[in-house]
């Protein structure tokens, strides 16, 4: 083996779930003599980890590079809502910054934190310690393992459904960008068909800087070509004659799955997307990544919330069987909801009765239909 020392806690993966378990780890005072290892396997892809919390309630907080007050809401009929989403903000923080502080700052400061570089290729559990198997012959002990590989997660329902994204970053001549409120969804390019749907989303950080973004539901393989063009119709449409930089790019995929979040069995448990953590209908993660880190580290079990799980396989049987109606099904929810209320229900923060209400506007046959489908 590399070494003689047996670890307190090895995590595989230094991504967004594996890192902010670490912290978390360390913030208790009975850890801070603890040996970790970290098993990094050198993945930087740029991504923007977004969420929305209330003041004083956000996670990493001094992490955050922007925050805005209010939402926008673009329809299919190319009309624009735009609330302020009372006590709460959306925040954005960029992976490269995440990545920065941990592996300049927080990893080199605590001398604890042993970083290794490779690819697990195996977990041996025994009755007192897990043996780490790396593809490049080494190999480590640990006396527990946080696994966030998702090769071998289980997922329920109907075949694979992702959302892809093609997004640009983009520096305008002039003042174009409404600063203070964030695009979460514009569906007035009619880009949505039987393959996949489509709609846009806009982070402006300023009135000439923002990501403006293709995001895609669909059951087929990441198709650059098709979302770069979808990308520059877009800009065709809402910014004719406007002359822009590109400073950078952002690509990738975020599974639209049930995934049965498995419980801990002996000394290995996962973490991240393979622990159910990323919602299934919205693909947001980061802040129910950092909620299961800290769960974990005080060993408290969350519970679950069937409902939301069974509301999300009603909107995933709708993706994947009929594209069409989900441009129509989102105008009619951010026409007739409060804007406040709809992200309170995407947090899984809602009662049964707001629910209740929250559904009697939308199409009730449409949603009866895909809840007789979805069980066949």
């Amino acid at each position: 083996m590399t070494e003689a020392r047996i670890y307190d806690l090895a995590i595989v993966g230094a991504g967004a779930a594996g890192l902010q378990l670490l912290y978390e780890y360390l913030q208790k005072a009975e850890h801070i003599d603890a040996k970790i290892l970290l098993i990094d396997s050198g993945d930087r892809s740029k991504k923007s980890w977004c969420y929305w919390a209330k003041n004083g309630q956000e996670s990493f907080p001094f992490l955050i590079e922007k925050s805005w007050s209010k939402i926008t809401y673009r329809s299919s009929q190319s009309i624009s809502q735009t609330q302020a989403i009372d006590s709460l903000a959306y925040h954005y923080i960029s992976s490269t910054h995440f990545f920065n502080y941990f592996f300049d700052q927080f990893i080199p400061s605590h001398t604890q934190i042993t970083h290794e570089m490779g690819w697990v290729s195996e977990l041996i559990e025994s009755a007192s310690t897990v043996e780490i198997k790396l593809q490049n012959g080494a190999s480590y002990v640990a006396k527990q393992v946080a696994d966030a590989r998702v090769g071998h997660m289980q997922t329920a329902g109907k075949p694979s459904l992702s959302q892809h994204f093609w997004g640009k970053f983009v520096e305008f001549d002039s003042d174009v960008l409404d600063s203070s409120s964030v695009t979460m969804m514009d569906f007035s390019q009619p880009q949505t068909n039987n393959d996949y749907a489509v709609f846009h989303y806009i982070l402006p950080f300023s009135s000439r800087k923002g990501l403006i973004e293709t995001t895609v539901f669909s059951k087929q393989a990441y198709d650059e070509k098709a979302y770069e063009s979808h990308w520059n119709q877009y800009m065709e449409a809402n910014f004719p004659g406007k002359t822009y930089q590109v400073s950078d790019v952002e690509r990738g995929t975020i599974p639209m799955k049930i995934i049965e979040s498995p419980s801990q069995t002996g000394r290995i448990f996962s973490i991240g997307t393979a622990a159910g953590q990323v919602k299934a209908s919205t693909g947001y993660a980061f802040t129910r990544m950092h909620r299961d880190a800290k769960n974990r580290v005080n060993q408290l079990v969350t519970k679950s919330q069937s409902r939301f799980t069974f509301y999300d396989s009603i909107l995933l049987n709708m993706i994947q069987t009929e594209n069409r109606v989900i441009p129509l099904v989102m105008d009619r929810l951010f026409g007739r909801i409060g804007f406040t209320r709809i992200l309170h229900f995407l947090d899984e923060k809602t009662t049964i009765w707001q629910e209740i209400k929250l559904f009697s506007q939308l199409q009730i046959p449409l949603f009866v239909k895909h809840l007789v489908t979805k069980n066949r």
